[in-house]
């Protein structure tokens, strides 16, 4: 008995100096356990950054101890060193602010870095690491919507530029490959066709302008834009298609191109008219095709513009200035010296410090533009090439300009400048309708081509040729007496209804080709409704009168009721105007809205090719033509991606 007993009291006292002598976890050296939650002492105390951790898991305080203040955990010889310290020093470890001298022991003696205070959480903190799916393809898309934006090659995305850049604003962001960046663009050139087909679909006319267009590379492609009038009387321009065109430019050919354009966008039966520059192939084409409803007198204004003035400019005594004034711009182009002596002149001379313009021939007003800008520095260029130290003997007498050619570049400035401002008018970046050309033109004739007595036989002979030209590509004598769309447009727009502009007896035969139209369009609704018959309920005085109740608006009031209208102001917008009387005359606003919406130039499929210059460049002339198309319908669509 006395043996067990013993043996009992010496197995308790083995068991208290087991129990005595356990070692904790380590983190309790940096935390504190209050009821059911624990709490990190190396944190600030303040609820909304002190860790807190419900149930007080020596796991997650040990997860957080090594993220945020880097401690590691501790080795079981250190653990027993740390435990026989923690009963001596319970109140340095424990304490919420540690002293220096209490770090660095720590750090000496138990191996763990010296414990920083962070003001962010772990979940935080771990928010910010991690650069999750859904960021990655948030990043991707607005990596490729910035290469569509700003023209830059897919191999962007691939470049170190762009891989230290993303190192710094997303550190943990994996660079995608090429293929990636392509399928994304392939995707968001869906998104916005899809975007594109259904204004489409929603426009009760369509007008489109056509172009082609060689590369650096030798590859020819055609452009096809489209032009629509929503329903709010805004214009809208769309571009459909940029692609390769390997066929000759025969008109039979071009004829298929944009046959297959209008089907594969389904607007085939909605095509009102395509707007085309005066080349002979592309005239026939559009000519060719059976559901363009106006072919006829709808070339680019601004190019018949052109080619009238080209003809002009052909005299002798002009084409002398032009080519004096040629050399002279390209020795300043060629002549650094001279270059930098002509910015020091103009500075001298209290001058706007521009550079010299070169002329062009395939761009318009470079002539103009040309002269304009030589005249003005006049006094700067003739005391540059008058100095010896810049300009020597040989190269001032060839370039020199007598006084008389320089009063012929001042007068040709001046005929010119009318022409270049419709001209600028016809190709404005907003809306521009067909039923602008044919009264300004006009105005152009009446008001700054008039021969005039004091006028030079150079002048004359200017004005006369430019005059004919004029008249003939924009047939203002109406020889044939057909009645275009430009005729019926300028109708309809509220600015020119009166067709001031017009002969007398051609006013009359454009309003009834008008009023024709409007019955028709009124016909052929008025066949659609009776076929889905509506059963209305008769009022009393209607029943009365049965079939003599007739409709107060119907199209011959209508049309009376738009002649008796005031002509706006030739600055007045005019959809602005049909926007507030599309109720008040429905049949004659749905008309306008189908021919104002014809542009006066082909403008707009020409600004492609400057884009699609900037996509094939030199560097990247191997580009394949559905990328082309590809980058150049996002860029001219930009509009529908911001």
């Amino acid at each position: 008995m006395k043996f067990l007993f013993t043996y009992v009291f010496i197995v308790i006292v083995s068991l208290i100096y087991k129990m005595s002598n356990k070692c904790k976890s380590w983190v309790w050296m940096y935390a504190k356990r209050q009821g059911d939650k624990a709490y990190c002492d190396l944190c600030t105390e303040n609820e909304n950054n002190e860790f807190c951790c419900i149930g007080g898991t020596t796991g997650s305080l040990g997860r957080h101890l090594k993220t945020i203040h880097g401690i590691k955990p501790l080795t079981t010889v250190t653990r027993r060193v740390a435990s026989s310290r923690e009963l001596d020093n319970a109140d340095t470890l424990t304490s919420s602010t540690m002293t220096s001298s209490s770090s660095e022991v720590q750090s000496s003696e138990i191996g763990a870095p010296i414990p920083r205070k962070r003001r962010r959480t772990y979940k935080n903190q771990e928010d910010d690491r991690i650069c999750n799916s859904d960021k990655t393809e948030q990043i991707h898309q607005a990596l490729a919507k910035m290469i569509a934006l700003n023209q830059m090659p897919l191999s962007f995305c691939s470049s170190e530029g762009f891989k230290q850049f993303m190192t710094v604003v997303e550190p943990n962001y994996k660079i995608c490959k090429e293929g990636a960046i392509k399928s994304r663009l392939k995707a968001l050139k869906s998104s916005v066709k899809e975007i594109i087909q259904k204004n489409l679909r929603d426009s009760i006319s369509i007008a489109c302008t056509s172009d082609c267009w060689s590369s650096i590379s030798q590859q020819s492609y055609i452009t096809v834009s489209a032009h629509i009038i929503d329903n709010q009387w805004c214009p809208k321009s769309y571009t459909l298609t940029t692609h390769e065109m390997e066929e000759s430019h025969s008109a039979v050919n071009l004829a298929h191109q944009l046959k297959n354009t209008f089907d594969k966008w389904e607007i085939e039966t909605k095509i009102m008219a395509v707007v085309t520059d005066n080349a002979r192939n592309i005239i026939n084409a559009v000519n060719s095709l059976t559901n363009v409803s106006e072919t006829y007198d709808l070339t680019c204004a601004a190019h018949s513009i052109q080619l009238a003035v080209n003809n002009g400019l052909q005299q002798d005594g002009i084409d002398t200035v032009i080519q004096l004034g040629s050399k002279m711009v390209g020795h300043f182009k060629h002549s650094n010296l001279a270059k930098h002596a002509l910015t020091k002149m103009q500075e001298q001379l209290g001058l706007n410090q521009l550079s010299l313009i070169q002329s062009c021939k395939t761009r318009w007003d470079s002539v103009y533009m040309m002269l304009d800008r030589l005249y003005t520095n006049r006094c700067a260029v003739t005391n540059v090439l008058a100095d010896r130290s810049i300009t020597n003997v040989a190269i001032a007498k060839k370039l020199e300009i007598s006084e008389c050619d320089w009063t012929k570049m001042e007068t040709l400035v001046a005929l010119l400048k009318p022409l270049q401002v419709v001209t600028t008018v016809f190709c404005g970046e907003t809306h521009s309708p067909v039923s602008m050309v044919r009264p300004l033109i006009s105005k152009v004739i009446e008001k700054h081509l008039k021969i005039n007595t004091f006028d030079s036989e150079v002048v004359v002979n200017f004005k006369q040729t430019v005059v004919s030209q004029l008249i003939e590509r924009f047939k203002l004598n109406n020889l044939t007496n057909i009645i275009s769309a430009r005729q019926v447009s300028s109708f309809l727009d509220p600015r020119y209804k009166d067709l001031e502009h017009e002969e007398i007896e051609v006013r009359e035969n454009i309003r009834c080709k008008v009023q024709n139209l409007l019955v028709e369009t009124n016909t052929s609704e008025n066949r659609v409704d009776n076929e889905v018959p509506i059963q209305t309920k008769k009022g009393a005085l209607e029943f009365l009168y049965g079939d003599e109740v007739h409709e107060v608006n119907d199209v011959s009031t209508q049309f009376q009721c738009y002649l008796a209208e005031p002509q706006l102001r030739y600055d007045f917008d005019p959809f602005e105007w049909w926007k507030s009387h599309e109720k008040k005359y429905p049949l004659v606003a749905k008309a306008a809205k189908k021919f104002l919406s014809i542009p006066a130039t082909s403008v707009s499929s020409e600004r492609c090719f400057s884009t699609a210059g900037n996509v094939v460049t030199p560097k990247r002339n191997s580009l394949a033509p559905e990328n082309v198309n590809m980058l150049v319908f996002l860029y001219q669509n930009r509009q529908l991606m911001l």
